[in-house]
């Protein structure tokens, strides 16, 4: 009772701040697009796309790795570890950010200094210690020394968008909330722990990326599937990337809000005994197939609605494009489960990671090619077919060791929180 009861309340704080940044996330965008107007609104998302990018090479690994490492560490490692992680961290960050800047306003082609502000605030949340809160198990701290300033830092820009119809305000302050929290969760986190000495030596930060050589592949991977898209929109089909962004934001939301599932099924399906492990993962499997497909019809019939409520009339997706959507959003829920939950836990991360190789080169081959034939919704097929291809690939090693649990690989040194389903921020 107790072990449930400390679940409840560790979840529970997770989940109050998925639910603030989620809800504040749906409230801005309507007041982006309704007060900074259509071309506002694309040349954030043009840009997010970039810093979506560049935020993979900031946060090296870090997000993904991170909580495992802190929670099998001693406190009096702690300090070390998280300071050498943001020495490294910095370094990047200063030049993913000298890199991206000049991109994003190419690519954006809109308002300079409010790309250069949104790029900016998209790769400096790489300097967030919101996963080491999660590995050392302070929800409490995670959520207002980490999502709170930023959520305030949002709130603030919206307010003043408002007033002013001037979006770089916006950008300005969430990018200010951005490093308030960095700042905040930084001197927090290095005064509590002890066994650290500052040091600015490139040299060493970096020697600290050895070994995070795995994780950033995945996530890179992962963020080829949600930024590729709107670049090659605007790209492509410049008129169409405001309801390109819309939409693509639509799924972002729901995924991100279906998060906590993946994470209460991440500590479900692990056990020392294989047949219940293997129980377990065929419970979790079929849940996700469920859950899939409810999620994929919910979209595809309340998408076009919600889009027209979301952007205040102003930008509506059309049933095929909200169809197209769905199937891309059903495909990554309920790779989510089975991938992150269940392979993970069966020691087929191998076959996770094959996977998302498969769904990059499926999405690689159609994306283009669809989006000249048929517009934004064939880009949106092509999505959806990668991620359905990814999903099949993870079925089938999932059948295979269902059938054949002998040939699952040894389970009793698995490390099931080592890989966890990539923060994508709505």
């Amino acid at each position: 009772m107790t072990g449930a009861r400390r679940l409840l309340r560790v979840g529970g704080g997770y989940g109050l701040s998925v639910v603030v940044s989620g809800i504040v996330s749906i409230a801005v965008i309507p007041t982006v697009i309704i007060a900074a107007g259509e071309r506002a609104w694309t040349t954030i998302a043009v840009a997010q796309a970039v810093a979506g990018f560049a935020y993979v090479i900031a946060a090296f690994g870090w997000g993904v790795t991170g909580p495992t490492e802190v929670a099998g560490l001693p406190p009096a490692a702690r300090g070390r570890y998280f300071f050498d992680s943001l020495l490294s961290r910095a370094w990047l960050n200063a030049a993913a950010v000298a890199i991206s800047i000049p991109l994003a306003i190419l690519l954006a082609g809109g308002d300079p200094v409010l790309a250069a502000l949104t790029v900016t605030s998209g790769i400096l949340v790489a300097l967030g210690s919101g996963w080491f809160y999660v590995g050392e198990g302070s929800p409490l701290r995670f959520l207002l020394l980490d999502t709170l300033p930023r959520v305030l830092g949002t709130v603030a820009g919206a307010l003043v968008l408002i007033a002013t119809r001037d979006a770089r305000w916006f950008a300005a302050l969430q990018l200010a909330g951005v490093v308030v929290a960095a700042v905040i969760c930084g001197i927090d986190i290095l005064r509590r722990y002890r066994g650290w000495s500052f040091t600015a030596s490139p040299r060493r930060a970096l020697h600290n990326l050895r070994g995070q050589t795995a994780p950033v592949t995945m996530a890179a991977t992962t963020s080829l599937y949600v930024n590729v898209p709107v670049i090659i929109v605007q790209l492509f089909l410049p008129s169409a990337t405001a309801v390109y962004a819309l939409a693509e934001r639509m799924v972002r939301l729901a995924l991100y809000a279906t998060r906590p599932i993946v994470q209460v099924a991440q500590g479900y399906v692990p056990v020392p005994e294989p047949e219940r492990l293997i129980g377990r993962a065929r419970r979790v499997t079929m849940l996700a197939l469920a859950l899939g497909l409810a999620g994929g019809v919910a979209f595809a019939v309340l998408g076009p609605w919600a889009s027209g409520v979301l952007s205040g009339g102003t930008l509506q997706l059309s049933w095929a494009l909200a169809g197209a959507m769905a199937a891309n959003f059903a495909a990554l829920l309920a790779s989510q489960l089975t991938g992150f939950a269940c392979l993970t836990a069966l020691g087929l991360a191998k076959v996770l990671a094959r996977s998302t190789i498969v769904g990059a080169v499926v999405g690689t081959v159609l994306m283009i090619p669809l989006t000249i034939w048929f517009g934004v919704v064939g880009l949106a097929w092509g999505l959806a077919i990668s991620e359905l291809a990814v999903l099949g690939v993870q079925l089938a090693a999932l059948r295979v060791a269902f059938r054949h649990p002998e040939r699952v690989p040894d389970r009793s040194n698995v490390d099931t929180g080592a890989l966890e389903p990539p923060v994508i921020e709505p």
